[in-house]
């Protein structure tokens, strides 16, 4: 690995705590459609990863329900949810600390509107030099797009970043991108200091 120059930061579940709100506004968009969304299945398969990824599946025999426009309503519901949200404060005040010295990136396969939000409401945006979300890219987590976008805006390697995730899909896509990945633990459940590099 050459000298760290970056960090490339994920968002949901990493930096801030989105589950609840995520879930909910999920649930009331797909019940406007008589599909109920069970906390389980939105555990297993959803948190994390863009509606792309999972809506489909989860629509599977119900051709008459549009995907796009389940996740343009959920996309409307969001904002009423996210009082519930939550940062992970210690990992907030390592990237401030570490600023100063690296550049520093948002790497999610949320939305940008939904990441604009949580930003602001949180009053993060100062914390990064550049923010890619699922908008900006074709091909979501577990596929390292995202990551290499950033990398290429900040200008620096992909053996030049350390990436923070939490999730298995985030973990795969550091690892295709080729960047050492530092894992946090579920800060949800109050494991603050939990953190391991993933092999």
């Amino acid at each position: 690995m050459n000298r760290l120059k970056a960090l490339l930061v994920d968002l949901d579940g990493t930096l801030v705590d989105t589950r609840d709100a995520n879930f909910a506004a999920y649930r009331a968009a797909l019940a406007a459609y008589g599909v109920t969304l069970t906390r389980d299945w939105w555990d297993a398969n959803a948190f994390g990863r863009n509606w792309r990824e999972f809506l489909p599946c989860l629509l599977d025999g119900n051709s008459h329900i549009s995907a796009p426009d389940v996740a343009a309503r959920k996309t409307e519901l969001y904002p009423g949810y996210v009082a519930s949200t939550a940062v992970n404060e210690p990992l907030a005040r390592l990237i401030r600390l570490l600023k100063p010295s690296l550049r520093i990136a948002l790497v999610t396969s949320a939305s940008r509107s939904a990441t604009d939000l949580l930003l602001e409401a949180h009053d993060l945006c100062p914390l990064f030099d550049e923010v890619v979300t699922g908008d900006d890219v074709t091909t979501h987590k577990p596929a390292p797009l995202a990551f290499a976008l950033a990398a290429e805006r900040l200008g620096v390697a992909a053996d030049e970043c350390l990436i923070i995730e939490d999730s298995d899909v985030g973990i795969a896509a550091a690892a295709a991108f080729g960047a050492p990945c530092l894992v946090v633990g579920d800060f949800t459940r109050g494991q603050f200091s939990d953190f391991a590099l993933a092999s």
